[in-house]
This record gives structure tokens, C-alpha cells and sequence, in this order.
């Protein structure tokens, strides 16, 4: 934990800057507008189920991008919070968030790399349509296994990870 923490606090004076933070922020809210138009069609024109589970797969990371950057806003600037490792470990943790933590982040990170399965599929399916679903497959089964393997760490089941007071006495 220690590793992780040291980590994001090298990052942070790069991606905490405000000029980055702004930056990030209109890049994501474009992201997300961008999107929208684009589920919009794919559903309008009834697309093929690839490119629905594409446009699925984008909704839950714009919504999950939302409430976590409302979550994030909310420990830092009213619970006074240090958004780090312990955050988001607290959540795994502490009662009753554990059952929310691991489906929450857990779609998050399948929707992540079921959106990549599905441009790897675009881009092979024209030309060897099997080796676009072994991709498809393939990107989404590292998903599991990378799912499986944060949601354990995170848990505490790969290693125990003590979370301090501050984060668990706000029940986050």
C-alpha cells in the first residue's frame, strides 16, 4: 500500500494541477456528449449486438465516471478526505459499501475492457472474422482476470490492508 500511495502522490502534481484537472474535465464531458450521439444511433438503427454492448458498455463508464467523481468531490472537499488508496480500499471495507464497492467498480473496470473488446472487434471483423471474436474474448477475459485481481486487493483478500479511522468512521 505503501508503493500505491507514494505513486499517487507523484501524480497528483501532474493531474491535481488545475490547468490538467480543467483539462480532464472538459475532456471527459466531451467524452460523454460524444457518446450519447453516438448510443443514440446505435440504437435508432438497431446496430448489431457488438456494437450495442459497445454503446452499454460506455453508458456505465459515463455514469460511472459521474458518481465517482462526485464521490471524490464530496470526501475531499466536505469530509476533508485524502482521495487516495485508503479511499477507495475504505469502500470494500467498511459496512454497508463492501456490497456496492464490488459491483460498482467491478462494472466499471468489465465495461472498460468490454468497450475495448469491442473496437478490437470492429477493427478485425472486416477482414478475419474470427480472429475479431478471439479478440473480442480474449480482452474481455483479461478484464475478468484484472477485475478479479483489484476487487481481491482492494478487499484485503490478496493482502490485509488496515484501513485508518478517518475513512472508515464516515462509513465510506
Amino acid at each position: 500500500m505503501d508503493a500505491a500511495l507514494q505513486f499517487m502522490d507523484a501524480v497528483r502534481l501532474v493531474y491535481r494541477h488545475p490547468v490538467v484537472e480543467m483539462g480532464l474535465f472538459l475532456a471527459l464531458t466531451l467524452q460523454i456528449i460524444t457518446g450519447y450521439a453516438l448510443c443514440r444511433d446505435i440504437w435508432a438503427e438497431r446496430k448489431d449486438i457488438i456494437h450495442q454492448l459497445q454503446a452499454a458498455s460506455g453508458i456505465y463508464m459515463a455514469v460511472f465516471m459521474i458518481v465517482h467523481i462526485a464521490m471524490i468531490g464530496v470526501a475531499r472537499y466536505v469530509l476533508n478526505l485524502d482521495t487516495n488508496a485508503y479511499f477507495i480500499a475504505a469502500q470494500f471495507q467498511v459496512w454497508p459499501w463492501q456490497y456496492v464497492a464490488y459491483g460498482f467498480y467491478g462494472l466499471a473496470i468489465m465495461a472498460v475492457f468490454t468497450h475495448m473488446g469491442c473496437i478490437a472487434f470492429d477493427i478485425f471483423k472486416k477482414k478475419n472474422r474470427p480472429a475479431a471474436w478471439v479478440m473480442l474474448l480474449l480482452v474481455v477475459g483479461i478484464g475478468g482476470y484484472v477485475t478479479w485481481l483489484l476487487m481481491a486487493m482492494y478487499g484485503g483478500y490478496l493482502y490485509g490492508i488496515e484501513v485508518p479511522e478517518e475513512y472508515s468512521r464516515f462509513g465510506i
